[in-house]
């Protein structure tokens, strides 16, 4: 299977929607459910592939996400013809009500958190009924003192919850210049462990003040990136729903737009040729 590959709608890049390359399609939930807009978020655009990406749901926090909260986004799904909702491995908050910290980060990795993050993903699914979810790893500001690693938790969610696996090659790269932690590795372990892939690619910058690289999709993505990105594809050859690539400022002029969704286009077809040549000769 040949996954859909395109761009994090913005409305930046919404002019070049028409390329034959952008095939998929991820709209954010705070966009699509702006009080204020009237009609359907793609207005008339038409992908083969569209996902729901929220930052909201706190799924890693003690308790599970509001009722309300996850029948809105099944009602802005439907809207806008989605076959998944994703977000984040991580917490927005402690408890319902309580003061947020800002951002979505990773929880601290230990059992209690883990058997709460799990509770909390069979809950989120049963709620979505038919919508695939998928939970995305985190670029990390810092890390928790915790039990185990980051690769025995994430396998361990997918295992146990069957959810789906929203690979962000870009964070876990981040993490690996900024920590340590080998992207390889985590790829190898994850992918496998996955029923189902989405992946997202990003560029940042490497800030000299803080000595950290910032996923801040501002930039063209790396070619290390580019070359994790390939790896990934092959690995979960088959069951790779969709790639989305996300660009928040510093906006490329229309051939940038196009390039890069080419290539990521490319790179999954190369990947699955290769796969059905091997298929083949066997």
């Amino acid at each position: 299977m040949l996954p859909a590959t395109g761009y994090a709608l913005r409305d930046e890049n919404r002019p070049y929607a028409d390329d034959p390359a952008w095939t998929a399609v991820e709209i954010d939930f705070k966009r699509a459910d702006h009080p204020l807009r009237t009609e359907r978020v793609l207005q008339g655009l038409v992908f083969d592939y569209v996902s729901l990406h929220t930052l909201d749901l706190s799924i890693c926090s003690p308790e599970p996400p509001d009722v309300k909260y996850l029948d809105a986004l099944v009602e802005v799904a439907h809207e806008n013809g989605a076959s998944a909702i994703t977000d984040h491995l991580g917490f927005t908050h402690g408890v319902k009500g309580g003061a947020g910290v800002g951002h979505v980060m990773a929880p601290p990795f230990t059992q209690a958190s883990l058997d709460a993050t799990c509770r909390n993903v069979e809950v989120i699914q049963r709620r979505f009924g038919d919508f695939k979810f998928y939970v995305e790893n985190l670029a990390h500001f810092f890390a928790w003192q915790g039990e185990i690693d980051e690769i025995a938790f994430m396998t361990r969610v997918l295992e146990r919850t069957g959810c789906g696996l929203l690979l962000d090659v870009t964070n876990s790269y981040a993490n690996q210049f900024n920590f340590g932690d080998s992207t390889q590795d985590f790829i190898r372990a994850v992918v496998p462990a996955a029923n189902r892939v989405q992946m997202h690619l990003a560029g940042g910058y490497f800030d000299q003040r803080w000595g950290r690289y910032v996923d801040s999709h501002s930039e063209s993505i790396p070619d290390d990136v580019w070359s994790l990105y390939e790896e990934a594809l092959a690995l979960g050859c088959g069951k790779v729903d969709a790639v989305f690539i996300e660009r928040d400022w510093k906006f490329p002029c229309e051939q940038g737009w196009r390039n890069e969704v080419h290539r990521a286009r490319h790179l999954a077809e190369l990947v699955h040729q290769r796969s059905s040549t091997a298929e083949y000769a066997t």
